[in-house]
């Protein structure tokens, strides 16, 4: 299944249509502004009690602040960004990563054990283990005992890895080389959850794994990724634990930006390597 909207091909076209109806309004800059909608947060209140204060605290989040109500009830600007959030988030869970950017960027897919979106969403297991399938390509056609395996996967928003994926990858593949450090095949994992990553490093016998996947999306980021990495989770007793990750999260334009946050995966994969350990044996 492809994504269920494009939102950037959505915008073009409601904005050329408003244009042929003679629409002047310059095209929106801010990205935490949902397209034709008008700002709510601070501007539904009228004059501010303390201006500066009110400006310093919509700084300082994205959160629903300072969007003021009628009566019990949301402002009508407010009340439709919140539910064009909610539909962005819902179409971010049940979308799907485009095979053309897993192409693009040389990446082999495999997959889980669970062989459709509604699966993977009701059965959060089928998402932790690879199909027969997936294990055969692994044997097939990967490096086998590399230092760092990377792997990305869907998780819980395609759409953030639609959005980041490429120069997020382009950035960690640049720093993992400047460390030295070798890295087996690239893997695409199709319907996949974070602990996947075990039996990806335990197959290929990787000294450490590192997984970047699609965040659950909130009602205001529905394309932030995170990047979990751990040592050996298959030379754990009685199996890897969260407790023996650590992870990069809100990866994303407006949070932790993709090129950077790339860096630091790349340097604590370098300690991981370094120290054999990760966790929260640290």
């Amino acid at each position: 299944m492809q994504s269920l909207i494009d939102r950037q091909r959505v915008e073009q076209l409601v904005r050329s249509t408003l244009a042929e109806l003679g629409d002047k309004r310059p095209a929106q800059t801010d990205p935490s502004q949902t397209v034709l909608l008008k700002p709510d947060r601070g501007v539904n209140l009228g004059a501010a009690f303390d201006a500066d204060a009110m400006k310093a605290m919509l700084a300082s989040t994205p959160a629903r602040i300072g969007v003021g109500r009628a009566g019990t009830r949301y402002k009508t600007n407010t009340l439709l960004k919140f539910r064009a959030d909610h539909a962005a988030a819902k179409d971010a869970v049940l979308s799907e990563v485009d095979a053309k950017l897993v192409a693009k960027l040389g990446l082999l897919e495999i997959t889980t054990r669970a062989p459709n979106k509604q699966l993977f969403l009701q059965r959060p297991d089928a998402g932790r283990a690879l199909s027969d399938e997936g294990r055969a390509l692994l044997a097939e056609k990967c490096v086998k005992g590399p230092q760092l395996q990377v792997c990305y996967g869907d998780g819980l928003s395609a759409a953030a890895l639609n959005a980041h994926l490429e120069a997020f990858h382009a950035a960690l593949t640049r720093e993992l080389a400047q460390r030295g450090i070798k890295t087996g095949t690239p893997l695409f994992v199709r319907r996949s959850r974070v602990k996947v990553m075990d039996e990806i490093a335990r197959l290929l016998d990787a000294e450490a794994c590192v997984f970047t996947c699609g965040e659950r999306p909130g009602l205001g980021f529905s394309d932030s990724m995170s990047a979990y990495y751990i040592y050996r989770p298959h030379g754990k007793e009685g199996g890897a634990t969260d407790a023996d990750r650590e992870v990069v999260s809100n990866i994303n334009p407006r949070g932790f930006e993709p090129v950077r946050a790339a860096a630091v995966v790349a340097e604590n994969c370098a300690r991981v390597l370094r120290d054999k350990k990760s966790g929260v044996i640290l």
